[in-house]
């Protein structure tokens, strides 16, 4: 009779409704809405954004991806490369395209429409902890952060981003219901990480570190810690340090760069990793990283959930795990390169942050120890964070654009900025600490995606000045070199490049002419990718390692034998220059060429005017030699050696016996020019200063000139009369 009546109740219960395709579809209406908008914004910004600068992060990746569209491997400037990143190949097929502006404007809507991605990872992982609307809140806020504004430029971001929020949800996922396939995926996502970009390999710390707190937290292991005296307690903190120094020793032994920093330089590593943290906190507009952080903790009166145990603890071990190696890379960058902040390697917990923040939303009870303890130490980032406000852009901490832009154009000071971010942090704690007023939560979400679109916007429109400082540069049409050539091999021959800007936007908007051969004379010539310093010989000049390209590319003081084809204006050393694309007469070689000058005509302690046999009789080189500059004075002795050439052991030129030698002192703004008798068809001129002077140490108030600077000197060979 029971078993019939409980059929009864069964049978009277309503069937459940099965949802229709319609159903699923109107569902996900709005997680689509946010990615169709986002992403129109975000290629309209690409749009905007007129060519690379952030070189050579842009042209190594270029140059790669070229290659695999070309011939299905990679390569730098036509030699072998190893596998980078698996982003050159998923840009590969928009190279294909011949027009250049057409293939470059298709990768970054590429780029665009990939980042957006971010959207349905973020979202699937938040709604596992959270409801429907908090977790559209978590798609729409992970997608309107300042680094999104990576988008638009040919670096690693747009498919690490998204492919990372993957994997963090794949291994939530995983943790919450563990299932055969749902383990494999997760395995093999976290094996592919890395060939996305190398960072991802810390994914695989988070899984250890994840797996270790989720066991830490079972009744079992509770139960055992129980039982713990004071001195088991002392033990297992000595054994977790042991244990760290032995990590640290194997990572020591695998990788130089954890090496140097943690072995020499291990107060930076706690000061550039945290100053991430503060331009991360800034970028996101406080709030969510104290809510974030603090939603670590149990709240008040919590049931506790598997689902939230899991988010936690992989939160934790995200945060730990992009920390340590946000830290770490930033220390070891600034021993070999120069003192960055890295906020956009810390970018990948984000999405975790934003489901924390998420927490607070639907629940409102977050344990008032824990928001102070975050507040504590978001307060400390605050403090001490540079804010780098006198940039117009940190290209490696997007974060701060918010505070560039309010410097920019609303006269906002770095104590201001101050004084306003700590205010933010107080209120955000009292906000997080207000239990019962269910209106704040929708008042604080759309605070922080305006704050978060509003920084995005700050750093999408810092880039793109950057990109239109570079077309100002360079001068329209970029594809000039191509245009003339149609597509011929050119070499690209300078000397002295101390800003290869140039060089590499040439590189790039020409890449079926300048195919991978860039020399310099000096050995200055720039990466990414192989260079060469050819040997000029005597007596005609020809250079070593002639490539028989039937085109050159030269600089200012280059003077190729050969038909001038075109020229081009660019501006280089803040002056206007030419480039002159040039018709080689076989062999290549030289007619004369100056060395030792910057582009606008500066010389540091030497410089040479070097010219080889050309048929003519012998005639006169006109030397004028000047220090245009008003600040302090520095005298310095200027010594002129002419004579015949010699290649010295170096297989470069130099004086051999001086057939004249001048000294004389010059003096700020002075002038002084010689005519000499050139000693016969072939010769060479070198002119040395000492002391050099530095501008930004005469007059740092007026002058950022940090080069060391001899004078600006312009040679001439005068030809015998009648030649």
């Amino acid at each position: 009779m029971q078993t019939e009546a409980a059929m009864s109740v069964a049978s009277a219960r309503p069937a459940p409704v099965e949802r229709t395709f319609a159903d699923r579809l109107l569902a996900a209406v709005p997680l689509l809405s946010i990615f169709l908008w986002l992403s129109i914004v975000y290629a309209v910004e690409a749009w905007a954004h007129s060519t690379p600068w952030l070189f050579g992060d842009e042209l190594e990746l270029t140059q790669l991806s070229r290659a695999i569209a070309l011939t299905g491997h990679a390569a730098r400037r036509g030699e072998p490369h190893s596998f980078d990143t698996l982003w050159t190949y998923v840009m590969a097929p928009a190279w294909r395209i011949h027009n250049v502006h057409t293939a470059y404007a298709t990768v970054k809507y590429t780029a665009a429409l990939i980042m957006m991605l971010t959207a349905f990872p973020a979202y699937a992982l938040a709604r596992h902890v959270v409801g429907r609307t908090a977790a559209l809140f978590v798609a729409a806020a992970s997608c309107v952060i300042p680094a999104m504004a990576y988008s638009s430029m040919l670096v690693e971001e747009p498919l690490a981003y998204p492919y990372s929020t993957l994997c963090l949800f794949l291994i939530f996922r995983t943790l919450v219901r563990p299932t055969r396939w749902w383990i494999v995926g997760t395995i093999a996502a976290a094996i592919v990480a890395p060939f996305v970009r190398g960072e991802l390999v810390v994914l695989w710390a988070v899984i250890v570190l994840a797996l270790l707190f989720l066991v830490w937290q079972t009744d079992r292991v509770g139960r055992w810690r129980a039982t713990w005296t004071t001195w088991d307690w002392v033990g297992f903190v000595v054994l977790l340090l042991g244990a760290a120094v032995t990590v640290s020793a194997v990572l020591g032994k695998g990788s130089f760069e954890w090496l140097i920093s943690t072995d020499h330089y291990k107060r930076r590593i706690f000061d550039f990793g945290l100053n991430a943290g503060g331009a991360l906190a800034i970028g996101l507009g406080v709030f969510p990283l104290v809510a974030g952080l603090a939603s670590l903790w149990p709240g008040t009166g919590e049931r506790p959930l598997r689902t939230v145990t899991v988010f936690r603890s992989v939160l934790l071990a995200a945060v730990i795990s992009f920390g340590v190696y946000t830290a770490v890379k930033s220390t070891y960058v600034s021993t070999t390169f120069g003192t960055y902040t890295y906020e956009r390697n810390l970018i990948y917990v984000v999405p975790l942050l934003f489901v924390g923040t998420a927490l607070w939303f639907e629940r409102r009870n977050f344990n008032p120890v824990a928001v102070l303890v975050s507040a504590v130490f978001v307060l400390y980032l605050l403090l001490t964070t540079p804010y780098e406000m006198g940039q117009d852009i940190s290209y490696n901490a997007p974060g701060l654009a918010i505070l560039q832009q309010g410097n920019r154009y609303l006269g906002l000071n770095p104590s201001q900025a101050k004084a306003g971010l700590v205010a933010l942090l107080c209120l955000s704690v009292a906000v997080l600490l207000v239990r019962r007023v269910r209106w704040l939560a929708a008042a604080v979400a759309a605070g922080v995606l305006v704050w978060g679109f509003t920084g995005e916007l700050s750093f999408a429109s810092a880039s793109n000045r950057a990109s239109d400082r570079f077309v100002d540069n360079i001068r329209r049409p970029f594809t000039w070199v191509d245009d003339a050539t149609g597509g011929k091999p050119a070499l690209y021959l300078g000397q002295q490049m101390a800003d290869p800007n140039g060089e590499w936007l040439l590189e790039f908007w020409n890449p079926h002419s300048m195919i991978g051969r860039v020399w310099r004379l000096d050995g200055t010539a720039p990466g990414p990718g192989p260079t060469l310093t050819p040997d000029p010989r005597l007596p005609d000049g020809a250079l070593s390692h002639d490539p028989h390209y039937p085109y050159v590319v030269e600089e200012q003081g280059m003077n190729v034998a050969g038909r001038l084809v075109t020229t081009h204006e660019h501006v280089a050393g803040g002056s206007l220059q030419n480039w002159r694309l040039v018709q080689v007469t076989p062999p290549l070689r030289l007619r004369d060429f100056v060395s030792g000058q910057y582009a606008d005509g500066w010389s540091g302690a030497s410089s040479a005017y070097t010219r080889f046999a050309s048929g003519d009789r012998p005639g006169r080189v006109r030397i004028v030699v000047a220090r245009p500059w008003g600040g302090k004075d520095v005298p310095g002795r200027v010594t002129v050696r002419l004579g015949p050439i010699v290649i010295g052991d170096d297989n470069q030129p130099h004086v051999g016996t001086p057939t004249v030698v001048k000294s004389f002192v010059l003096h700020k703004n002075g002038v002084k020019r010689l005519v000499l008798p050139a000693p016969g068809p072939h010769f060479r001129v070198e002119v040395d200063v000492t002391p050099t002077f530095r501008p930004r140490e005469l007059s740092p108030q007026t002058d950022s000139d940090s080069r060391d600077l001899g004078a600006k000197i312009t040679y001439a060979y005068l030809p015998r009369r009648g030649n």
